[in-house]
């Protein structure tokens, strides 16, 4: 889970926004950490939070979303300050284990057990 300052229910950007627009906010902290989107979404991703026009435009000009030059995506406001090494950490772990997994004899996504759909008996079941 995405950590969220404790403080986030009296900070000055966020005391008079609407209450779904904090919903929204907070959704879009989480899931970008949950996805690695590093603060970025798409409108798609938006969408999924539950942002609309409405509460796009509300975060944006609270300067808690910033417009990503296109004028669709946004990103969210000081990702990279508070949120960077963390990325860079799980980046670096995400490496290192899948080179744990390549030297061990097994590729991304296949457990060592895996087999190809062939079993060498039949199962039996009791009953």
């Amino acid at each position: 889970m995405a950590w969220i300052d404790d403080r986030i229910w009296c900070h000055p950007k966020l005391v008079s926004i609407p209450d779904n627009a904090f919903r929204v906010y907070v959704n879009s902290i989480a899931y970008s950490s949950g996805m690695g989107l590093g603060g970025h979404l798409d409108p798609g991703q938006q969408k999924l939070v539950g942002s609309t026009t409405r509460i796009r435009a509300t975060l944006v000009a609270r300067g808690l979303w910033d417009e990503n030059g296109d004028g669709r995506a946004i990103d969210i406001h000081d990702w990279k300050e508070h949120n960077e090494k963390r990325d860079e950490r799980r980046r670096k772990d995400r490496e290192r284990k899948k080179a744990a997994r390549e030297s061990a004899g097994t590729s991304a996504g296949r457990s060592p057990g895996y087999s190809r759909g062939t079993s060498a008996g039949t199962a039996h079941v009791d009953g």
